[in-house]
């Protein structure tokens, strides 16, 4: 039996190595998850655990100052309603399992998270509507953002701006 072991070891790598077999390298490349405990939720897409800070990956969600409007086009709070779903999915002071993929500019962690049942907080966070697929650093979200277009839940029971768009209006707000 032990002589199995090895064999079996070097035909997975056999196999990401033959021609065609290029979907298996991805699955074995994953970054592993470490368990993090989240102290807070800062936004819709931002968690700290202890002074660390977490930038959820491949989604952008409605800043905390920014209103949305209603399907009445009533102005509400949906950057605090964003903020607000993902402590509930999260319940601080939880753990989460999170893959940090990059750090980006501002020193942040770029993680896709995942709760102690598995899923995918991030998904979750577009797929209810209160995040959006952040399509300009990754596509993996996409499908859920139509799924919650087409549900017309969370922001997309009205109208939104999207939240990259309203942090570059605010930007030029400030230079004039």
């Amino acid at each position: 039996m032990k002589a199995d072991f090895p064999v079996a070891v070097l035909l997975r790598l056999w196999l990401c190595l033959m021609p065609g077999a290029g979907f298996i390298v991805p699955a074995l490349a994953q970054p592993a998850s470490e368990q993090w405990q989240i102290t807070a939720v800062t936004d819709g897409d931002s968690l700290k655990s202890g002074n660390i800070r977490l930038r959820l990956h491949g989604i952008d969600a409605p800043e905390i100052a920014q209103t949305c409007k209603d399907a009445s086009g009533d102005n509400y709070s949906c950057g605090l309603q964003a903020r607000d779903y993902l402590y509930g999915l999260i319940s601080p002071p939880d753990s989460l399992y999170c893959q940090h993929l990059d750090t980006d500019r501002y020193r942040r962690l770029i993680v896709r998270c995942f709760d102690r049942n598995g899923r995918d907080i991030n998904a979750m966070m577009v797929s209810s509507g209160w995040a959006r697929a952040y399509y300009h650093y990754a596509d993996d979200y996409l499908p859920a953002e139509q799924d919650a277009k087409d549900r017309r839940t969370g922001i997309w029971q009205g109208w939104h701006q999207p939240p990259w768009q309203w942090r570059q209006q605010k930007r030029g707000q400030r230079r004039q």
